[in-house]
């Protein structure tokens, strides 16, 4: 009997089909595990992120990344960063549980802040990190910087001011409101008090005892006169007590009027600055002419910071919530689905500790080889218990960077979070600057550059400060000609050879607040306060002096009112105590009278109290 071991029919096909899916592993598993890593790092960063190329070994469980583009999502003309190539090995146990584990990371042939060639491609608006763009682009609306005016003196003719835009004005209509509801709680107060029955009852009750004889009152007479008096007296307490009250709700009232009219010192002041700017006269003031030249290049520097600490307190989450993450594609509806972190658990994603050495190729003033450490890189850091810990470091001599020291600190192990970034470089050069207003371009050359910013839970705290030896100024004057203002300015910096700018953050992620400060402000500021500054203060007493003819209609009549009301409170008040004091005196008086100051030896006879 002849018995086949194989049934050629049934597995022939079954070859044939193993080996076409694994030339279509052969062909396709590269490009689509590229596709794959572009739309999920773009998602993930929230901007276009390019392979050109991707190779996969998945005998060592490896990856090779070629020519990786990632865009800056504040500017899509712009890649944050270029690498030619990148290896990557991860750990196969970890990786078999579903865990990332990155047991060694190469960068060559690095490159930032490099322009590209096609605008990025928008990332998906509903996604978290374009969130968190517009979030920080909110955020920078919040700082206040000042522009630029350069517009010739001569050129102001008159000041027109609408009297509904002055802030004065609104005020002065509000706190107007405001004395008459005072006005009228303390006439309503005064009526609800019912004084006149109880000192008209008290002045009857004494002036009958005033005629009454003290021999024919008798024990009990006496006795019946006492608890009359004591009942009058206890009912010009409770009248004090009333009094007192009011007394407290007019002082309120009167300090609200007080501190209204702070308010209205303070709009107008804002209207004189107002008033300022509708004439556009150009800022002579060091502290703002910094603020007009780098405000702008300062704020952008600590929104990329604030950006990137966003992002990692979006995908590293603190404490052990619930957070939600997309679901996968279905037929009928995504989804989400929710991630339970549990106490004692290994974390999805882990970079325990490690020390990564990369290198940037090139002839460039960043290429060489940098060290980098790598600790709590972590998707649930409630769970590693421990902040993760970013740095990098280089030293060189040469005409290359000499210095580079780069570390983040992110504590997000409990409801509390803390993060901060740290970047010093020496020797780098430094990435041009267009100047407001002017056709001015500032080149810094090579120069030592520091960003430290810090947030925690709400406070802010941060510093970029830049310095060079050697500028380079340019001006582009093909569009206009300069007027004389800003020949001025061109003349002063273009003079200069060596730049100096310190910007400091501080405040809440509410309220930032910006200050700066530059070795420009005070060439540029004396300059024109000599050439201009005697113009810039006639305009301004123009702008104050037809401030104060619109407001004064309206704010000195509310001036007058909040005077009457505080001094009708404080007279009123005082007629009230001493019509009461007058009654009551007048009642000890007649009970003095009658019992002959001595109530001790009357029978049953109680002191009032």
């Amino acid at each position: 009997m002849n018995v086949k071991l194989f049934r050629w029919r049934a597995i022939g096909p079954l070859v044939v089909l193993f080996i076409i899916l694994a030339v279509l592993v052969v062909l396709f598993a590269e490009p689509i595990a590229r596709e794959t890593t572009e739309d999920a790092s773009g998602d993930l960063l929230g901007t276009e992120v390019d392979v050109a190329k991707l190779d996969l070994y998945p005998r060592d469980v490896a990856a090779d990344f070629h020519r990786l583009q990632v865009a800056d999502p504040f500017d899509p003309m712009r890649n944050l960063v270029e690498a030619a190539d990148i290896h990557v090995k991860l750990d196969p146990y970890a990786l078999a549980e579903e865990k990332l584990v990155v047991e060694r990371l190469s960068l060559t042939g690095m490159r930032f802040n490099t322009r590209r060639s096609t605008r990025a491609r928008a990332a998906n608006p509903n996604g978290a990190a374009p969130q968190i763009v517009r979030a920080v682009r909110e955020w920078t609306r919040k700082f206040d910087v000042p522009l630029l005016s350069l517009t010739p003196i001569d050129t102001i003719r008159q000041l027109v001011l609408d009297p509904g835009r002055l802030g004065t004005v609104q005020a002065a209509n509000a706190l107007r409101d405001r004395t008459d509801s005072t006005r009228r709680a303390l006439e309503q107060g005064i009526q609800g008090l019912a004084l006149d029955e109880v000192v008209d009852s008290a002045r009857a009750l004494a002036e009958r005892l005033q005629h009454a004889d003290p021999k024919t009152l008798g024990v009990q007479g006496t006795r019946d006169a006492v608890a009359a008096v004591q009942r009058t007296l206890h009912q010009i307490k409770q009248a004090r007590a009333r009094v007192s009250a009011l007394e407290q709700s007019a002082r309120a009232g009167v300090d609200l009027l007080a501190n209204g009219l702070e308010q209205l010192d303070a709009a107008r002041q804002r209207d004189y600055a107002f008033a300022r700017s509708l004439l556009k006269l150009p800022s002579i003031a060091a502290p703002d002419i910094g603020k007009a030249f780098f405000g702008q290049v300062s704020v952008a520097r600590f929104q990329q910071a604030m950006y990137w600490v966003q992002l990692a307190r979006r995908y590293m989450p603190p404490g052990l919530l619930p957070h939600e993450a997309p679901g996968p594609d279905r037929l009928r509806q995504a989804g989400v689905d929710v991630h339970f972190p549990k106490e004692r658990k290994y974390p999805a994603f882990l970079i325990e500790a490690g020390d990564v050495s990369f290198s940037i190729a090139g002839e460039g003033p960043l290429a060489g080889r940098y060290s980098a450490n790598v600790q709590g890189v972590t998707s649930a850091p409630a769970l590693y218990g421990k902040p993760t810990i970013v740095s990098a470091s280089r030293r060189a001599a040469g005409p290359i960077v000499s210095a580079l020291d780069v570390a983040a600190v992110l504590d997000h192990v409990g409801a509390e979070t803390s993060d901060s970034i740290a970047a010093d470089i020496a020797g780098l050069g430094l990435p041009t600057i267009d100047l407001p207003v002017l056709p001015v371009r500032l080149d810094p050359g090579r120069g030592t550059s520091r960003l430290h910013f810090t947030l925690r839970n709400g406070e802010l705290s941060g510093r970029w400060a830049i310095a060079s030896n050697k500028v380079a100024w340019s001006i582009d004057t093909a569009g206009r000609p300069l007027n004389d203002l800003e020949r001025i300015v061109w003349q002063v910096v273009s003079g200069l050879d060596r730049l100096s700018v310190d910007a400091r953050l501080s405040g809440t992620v509410r309220s930032p607040h910006l200050s700066l400060s530059s070795n420009l402000d005070d060439a540029v500021a004396n300059r024109l306060e000599a050439v201009i500054g005697e113009q810039v203060a006639r305009a301004e007493q123009l702008a104050r002096a037809r401030v104060d003819s619109l407001v004064s209609v309206k704010v000195e009549p509310v001036r007058r009112e909040a005077a009457a009301v505080e001094a009708q409170a404080r007279d009123r008040v005082a007629g009230l105590t001493q019509r009461l004091d007058e009654a009551q005196n007048q009642l000890e008086a007649a009970l003095a009278r009658i019992t002959g100051g001595d109530l001790l030896h009357l029978p049953n006879i109680k002191l009032p109290s």
